[in-house]
Formats: structure tokens, sequence, C-alpha cells
């Protein structure tokens, strides 16, 4: 829109320009023909004066020649030289001395004032030529600067006829000398050269009206030359006005356009824009259930954990309806899905619900089968149900899809602790630590393979390296107190599982092991402390077990453990 306003802008500024380019040219055109008219018609009037002027001039001379001689008395006589106040003319005519004084005198007179006529003439045409040729002059360059060039072909005629009149003065000179030769002589040829000069003026006279006609007629062609150009340019401003009202149109139509895609645009954002806030809203929603998700997971609060990715699981079943399944959005909300499965088994996972969570993690695998993550939580499920074998093609996946997951190598190492393969436990282990140097779990797990082994000490040496990396798990604490109390360390496997349980409050195991190793020290009242409240914290699964280990216990004369046999009413031929 900007860009068409500026060509308007511009074209409206090109119409004023030419149209003030129009003014002045025909103004400066009626100038020129108004000045150049009203020089012609003075130079006319100027020339017409001059030629009235230089024929009463020579009528008056030759009125008064006439009257001379008319008046003047001349003797014809046939004496010869008889008187001394007589002259000799032509042997014919004989004039007394005084009427040729007089009539000499006359002539003189006259003839001066023929020349004082024919100077003031010249000098009245010089001065008048003069001027209206410096006006001309003026006219001349002003509209040479306005690109017409028909006054230099004017000034130049003027300056051939200045030329011209220049000659006609030398003339006049000559006629005077003619005249003086003619008034000397008192012959007929002053008549014949009189009516020469006449001549001679009449000739310049038509010369001058036939410069007229020509300057006329180069006036008349480049008058028809200026119509010829202002037409043109006339029909070039109508046809600029058409383009312009043309483009005007198009300017209109394009502003219409515009103007419908505007609101279009405008209708179509403020969909979006809802669309986007409503969007916005959903995943602020969904950001909010993950968090709450999370943060009851950590609590341990499993159930409310799966509620919350249920509830995303169900907002996102409404968001996928909305999308192309080749869509980004569609990827990015699908992948929802996926995270909520995976992390609903690993909730199902720790609430015992092993089978629930294979189901959850078939679901997360079925949606990306690329999903290293879901096949290794799978196969944790799978061990924790005795399904090593299945659990380890998990493992297997898993490392397929990422060689470089540190987790999986650790999770199949455990599988394969499981089913006592602990050599080749030892080899994932080793391959969990080279990718992590920091994963304590794998660590702990090595050393529990090694203390599998009877490598108790390289396990201490694993369980020490855990701790560091860990010190807060109560497992780690208590598998190195087992390998302690088998290397008969007994007061150092003892701190060990203070730590476990200072930890841990409700590990059941620590108490039972911490238990045999005050009763390897002597140290009877505290190991039955120990035994009961390891069967007091153990789940019913565990119950019976420990149970088993007590009673074991008391068949070897152990005086704690006969103590809480009694207490309990166990018999020892269990």
């Amino acid at each position: 829109m900007e860009d068409n306003n500026t060509n308007n802008n511009n074209t409206n500024n090109n119409s004023k320009n030419n149209g003030k380019y129009k003014n002045n040219t025909c103004i400066m055109i009626i100038l020129f023909i108004l000045a150049f008219g009203a020089f012609s018609g003075i130079y006319f009037l100027h020339t017409k004066n001059i030629e009235s002027r230089f024929n009463k001039a020579l009528e008056n001379y030759s009125l008064n020649i006439q009257t001379i001689i008319s008046n003047t008395t001349i003797d014809k006589t046939v004496t010869t030289n008889e008187s001394e106040n007589t002259i000799t003319i032509n042997n014919e005519f004989i004039i007394s001395e005084e009427i040729a004084n007089n009539f000499k005198s006359t002539f003189d007179i006259n003839t001066r004032m023929l020349e004082s006529s024919m100077a003031e003439i010249m000098k009245n045409s010089n001065d008048v030529l003069s001027f209206w040729f410096a006006f001309l002059s003026v006219i001349m360059i002003v509209f040479t600067f306005a690109g017409i060039f028909i006054n230099n072909n004017i000034l130049s005629e003027s300056k051939e006829n200045l030329e011209y009149i220049e000659n006609l003065k030398k003339e006049m000179e000559e006629f005077k000398y003619e005249s003086k030769k003619l008034i000397s002589d008192i012959d007929i040829e002053t008549q014949k050269n009189i009516n020469k000069q006449q001549d001679n003026i009449n000739k310049f006279i038509q010369d001058v009206n036939k410069q007229y006609k020509e300057t006329s007629y180069y006036i008349d062609k480049e008058k028809m030359h200026i119509n010829d150009t202002m037409n043109s340019i006339k029909n070039e401003l109508e046809k600029l006005k058409f383009e312009n009202e043309k483009a005007f149109d198009n300017i209109n139509k394009i502003k219409y356009e515009s103007y419908k895609s505007i609101e279009n645009i405008k209708k179509q954002a403020e969909e979006e824009t809802k669309k986007l806030i409503e969007e916005n809203n959903i995943n602020i929603q969904i950001s909010n259930l993950f968090n709450s998700a999370y943060q009851a997971y950590n609590n341990k609060e499993y159930n409310e954990s799966i509620n919350y990715y249920n509830q995303i699981i169900e907002t996102t079943d409404d968001l996928l309806k909305e999308y192309d399944e080749n869509s980004e959005k569609y990827s990015q909300y699908k992948n929802n899905y996926l995270i909520a499965y995976n992390n609903i088994g690993n909730a199902k996972k720790n609430l015992g619900l092993y089978e629930e969570a294979i189901k959850d993690y078939d679901k997360a695998i079925e949606l990306d089968t690329n999903n290293s993550m879901a096949y290794n939580n799978r196969g944790i499920a799978k061990k924790n149900l005795g399904l090593n074998e299945e659990a380890i093609k998990d493992y297997d996946k898993a490392i397929e899809l990422n060689p470089d997951y540190s987790n999986a190598y650790n999770n199949r190492g455990n599988s394969k602790y499981n089913l006592e393969l602990y050599e080749e436990a030892i080899k994932d282990y080793d391959k969990a630590i080279e990718l992590n140097s920091n994963n304590a779990s794998a660590y702990n797990n090595r050393g529990n393979s090694k203390y599998n082994l009877k490598q108790y000490e390289e396990s201490i040496k694993d369980y020490d390296k855990a701790i560091e990396l860990n010190p807060n798990n109560s497992d780690y604490y208590y598998n190195r107190g087992n390998a302690k109390r088998i290397l008969k360390q007994y007061e150092e496997a003892i701190k060990d599982y203070d730590k476990a349980i200072e930890l841990n409050t409700n590990n059941f195991m620590a108490y039972y092991n911490r238990g045999l190793a005050k009763l390897y020290l002597g140290h009877n009242e505290e190991a039955y402390n120990d035994l009961i409240k390891c069967y007091d914290l153990a789940d019913d699964t565990s119950k019976k077990e420990y149970e088993q280990k007590i009673i074991d216990l008391a068949k070897h004369n152990n005086e704690a453990a006969i103590k809480i046999c009694d207490e309990k009413g166990w018999e020892l031929s269990k």
C-alpha cells in the first residue's frame, strides 16, 4: 500500500509539472507572438514613415528646385564676353551674376535642407531601429532559453537589414555627392539620380516587405509546429490521464482485495489465536499434570501419579483428533502418550503390579518401537516376575537401539545375576561402568556378583565406590556389611548395618544381619532386639522366611533365637 501511494504522488507531481510547463509554454508563445506582432507592426509603420519622409523630402527638394528654376530669368543672347556682369553657360544661356548667386545660394540652402532632412531621417531611423533591435535581442535571448529558435532567424535577418540600411546610408552619401555634382553641374542627371535613389528606396521597401513576409511565413510555420507539439503533449496528457484513471481503478481494486485479505487474515488470526490460547491452556494443563504426576511419584504416591497420567492420556486423546497424523503437533502430543504409559508402568512396577506394568510398557512400545527406555523398563518388570530370560531379550533390544545405554547393561547384568551367571553379569556391569563411571548401582551390583563368587575384598571395593557416588543408599551399606560379616569384620559390619538402618528404618534385612553379627560378638541381648525387629518389620511374604531363619538359629543353640521362638511359640522341629 505504501508503494502505491508513492507512485500516485509521483504521477500527480508529474501532472502538475506538465500542466505548469504547458501554461508557461503557452504564455511564452503568446508573449512571443504579441512581441513579434508588435515589433513587425512598428517596423512596418517605421518603414512606411521613412518612405513617406524620404518622399516628402525629395518632393520638397524637387519643388524648390523647380520653383527656383521657374523664378529665374534666363536671357538667350548671341553676344559673348561684352560685359563683365555676364557669364556664359553652354554657350546658350546667360544668367546675370546676381541671379546666379541667388540661385546658387537658394540651391545650397535647399541642398543642405535635403541633407539635413536625410541625415535626421537616417538618424531617427537608426535610433528607432537600434532601440527595436535591442528590444528584439532581449526577446530573442529569453526565448532562446525556452527552446524557441525562431528569433535567431529574425535577429539574423534584422542584422542583414541593418547592414542594408548602412549600405543605404553609404548610397545616400553617394547621393549627396551626386547631388553636389548635380548642383555644380546643373545637370539634368540630378533628377535621374533622385529617381534612381527613389527606385532604390522603393526596392528597399520591397525587400523589407519581402523579409517581413518571409518572417511571417517562418512564424506561421513555427506556430504550426508549436500547435502540433502542444496537441501531441495534450494527447500524451490525455493518455496519461487515462492510464492514471486506470491505475487508480486498479489501486482501488487492490485496496478492496487487500481489505478483504486483511479481514480474512484478521479473522483467521483471531481463530488461530483463540485456538492457540485454548491449546496453550491445554498444554499448561498437561504440564501441570505431568508436574503433579512426577511429584506424586517421587513421594511414592504411585496411585496418585497413575491418576494424573491417566488424565494426561484423556486430554491427549481429545487433542490428537484435531491434527493430522503426519503433523508435528500430532507427534508432539503422541509423545505425551509414550511418556504417560511408560511412567504408569513404572508406578505399577513400584506397586508390585508387574503384569499390569508390562501392559503399559507394551503400549509405550507400540507407540514407539524405537523407545529403548520402554524395553528396559519392561525388562525390569519381567525380571521382578522371575522371567529373567524374557527380561534379557528386552535389555538386548534396548541396547540394540541405544548401544550407550548404561542402565540397560546394568539391568541385563541383574537378570544374569538372578540366573547365577555371575561372570556374564560382571561383564555387563563393567560395560555399564565404562559408559557411565558415576553409575553407583552398577558398582553395587558388580559387588554382589563378586560376593557370590566369594571375591569379598573385591566386592567391598565396589561397594565403597557405590557409597562414594551415592552415600544415601541404604542397600549399599547393607551389602558392604554382609561382605565384612563374611570376612568376620563384625564390628565394621555392624557400623554398615547401623548406617543402612539409619537411612531406611524399614530395612528388616539389615536388622537381621546386624543381629547375626552381634551374635558372633556375643551380644545376645542386642542380637535379640535386632532379630525380633526384623520379624516385626518383614512383610507377609518375608515373615515365613525369617521365621524359619530364626528357628534355624535356635536349633544351633543361639539364646536370642531360642528366646524369640519361645515367645512366638514356634516349634523348633520345623
